[in-house]
């Protein structure tokens, strides 16, 4: 698999070349004023960018987000030890997030996306962090993102990617239960690599300037955080929005959205799904930028609790369109 992987990357590379030297002849023969717009307009109504949710609009943009948040009050279950247990107990779980993406746009039907991904997750004192491990994720992703239809008021892209993400897990009660289990290599320092693949589809529809809907779908298959076989990871995100500037004259902007995904970016090593709403503040007076105040609250299953945990985090997001 690795090796069909880096043979992608090579075409991608190639490809990328030629198509920007080609860029110019091809970006005549379209016909499409939208399509022609650098932000992400349809039928008079500009679309927000959101971190868990990517745009079905072929433009030329950078977008950076930067989140923070917490877990709810978690009780943490200690090791047992013959009739005992030792190392419960209670606090939170820390999150940190950044992404960053560039994508260039070669035709208006055609452009190439790169990004780069940090997470971590800790303890939010000497407790927790005992208990839970200090987990990171890093690396990113590349592909293509290319218009399969437009309308005056719909939108339909599919990409195709390449993920690459290494996770690091410090995990004090699994090193103790490898060596209670007379595990040969026990271990408090995990590092993993993940490598996949996958594809999905990107639409927006445009009910009038003021309102506006998009929808995500996506599946990966590859590797897994855990060292064992490979699986699959499936995203779905629906995400809909109000824009006041186009008829108040007032230039702010509110989504409302809903995520389903089983990607490690969010879940890590722990496995399952996790539920996702978010809601969105927009700035949206200037056809350069976006800026954005975004609030996520999500579900997530935990091994350390063996329970599920509540998420809430605030994301700053920036988009610039070139």
């Amino acid at each position: 698999m690795r090796k069909l992987i880096s043979l992608f990357i090579i075409l991608t590379a190639c490809s990328g070349s030629v198509l920007a030297q080609a860029t110019d002849s091809i970006a005549d023969l379209s016909a499409d004023s939208s399509s022609d717009s650098k932000t992400q307009i349809l039928n008079g109504h500009r679309f927000p960018s959101t971190s868990y949710m990517r745009s079905a609009f072929v433009s030329t943009s950078v977008q950076a987000d930067l989140g923070f948040g917490a877990t709810s009050i978690l009780t943490l279950p200690g090791i047992p030890v013959g009739e005992y247990e030792i190392l419960s107990f209670t606090g939170q779980l820390v999150y940190v997030d950044l992404d960053v993406q560039y994508q260039q746009r070669f035709t208006p039907w055609l452009a190439m996306f790169f990004s780069a991904k940090m997470a971590g997750r800790v303890g939010s004192d000497m407790s927790t962090i005992l208990a839970d491990g200090v987990n990171t994720l890093a690396g990113g992703d590349i592909g293509w993102l290319v218009r399969i239809k437009e309308t005056e008021k719909f939108m339909l892209s599919g990409s195709v990617r390449i993920t690459n993400i290494r996770g690091n897990f410090i995990n004090v009660p699994e090193y103790f239960e490898e060596i209670i289990n007379n595990e040969p290599y026990p271990s408090v320092i995990k590092q993993v690599p993940g490598l996949a693949a996958g594809f999905g589809l990107r639409s927006a529809y445009a009910f009038n300037p003021t309102y506006g809907l998009q929808f995500n779908l996506g599946y990966q298959f590859g590797e897994t955080l855990e060292r064992g076989p490979s699986q699959s990871y499936f995203a779905g995100s629906i995400l809909g929005d109000i824009d006041f500037n186009p008829k108040q004259e007032v230039p702010v902007g509110f989504a409302l959205g809903y995520a389903l995904s089983t990607s490690p970016v969010l879940v890590m090593n722990d496995g399952g799904a996790a539920n996702l709403f978010l809601f969105k503040i927009d700035y949206t007076g200037s056809n350069d930028f976006e800026l954005g105040l975004q609030f996520n609250m999500y579900s997530t299953y935990l091994k350390s609790i063996d329970d599920n945990a509540f998420v809430k985090k605030v994301m700053l997001g920036f988009r610039f369109y070139f």
